[in-house]
């Protein structure tokens, strides 16, 4: 588990609690997540959001259960849905035009692999960063969507297995 020299002892505790109820997982090739501790805080305190039709969202928090995702799921025969995003690579931010552009193809990619994918923003509930254009794409396998999080050089991916509550994978 990473150390959080660079965390508050409270921020510290908030995600020595996320990793024991693991609601935020390293993938395997990663021993020690190099994302700084503050940075995980932000993943794992956005708002996710996808809509699914023209006035019916869903909000994904990491490690709660999503009543309206189960629902989704069940509605496609689905057991799996990943939230992901091309913008601002490894955090950086990216000129608006790129990250349109990084998207479209990360849409493109989505859709080779899913039937089901859906337009979303991730929100800081604090606002101290900008919502990011992302996708709700159901039925990927976990390796799949790694790898798309890893194409498209994200520090992070969020994963909803058939339980319905979404994680954080740290791929950096």
């Amino acid at each position: 588990m990473k150390k959080f020299e660079d965390a508050s002892e409270e921020s510290g505790l908030l995600l020595d609690s996320l990793y024991r109820h693991q609601a935020i997982l390293q993938d395997g090739s990663v021993e020690q997540s190099a994302i700084p501790a503050k940075l995980i805080i932000h993943y794992a305190a956005a708002h996710y959001r996808a809509w699914i039709e023209t006035t019916e969202h869903i909000t994904l928090l990491i490690g709660h259960y999503c009543a309206p995702l189960a629902t989704l799921l069940h509605t496609y025969g689905s057991q799996s849905a990943v939230y992901i995003t091309a913008c601002n690579p490894l955090s950086h931010a990216t000129p608006p035009g790129e990250n349109q552009l990084a998207n479209a193809r990360l849409y493109e990619r989505l859709f080779h692999h899913s039937g089901y994918v859906y337009p979303g923003k991730s929100f800081d509930p604090v606002g101290e960063w900008p919502a990011e254009a992302s996708y709700l794409a159901l039925d990927l396998n976990p390796a799949a969507a790694r790898k798309l999080g890893r194409e498209f050089s994200q520090n992070a991916i969020i994963w909803v297995g058939a339980d319905t509550i979404p994680r954080l994978i740290l791929l950096q």
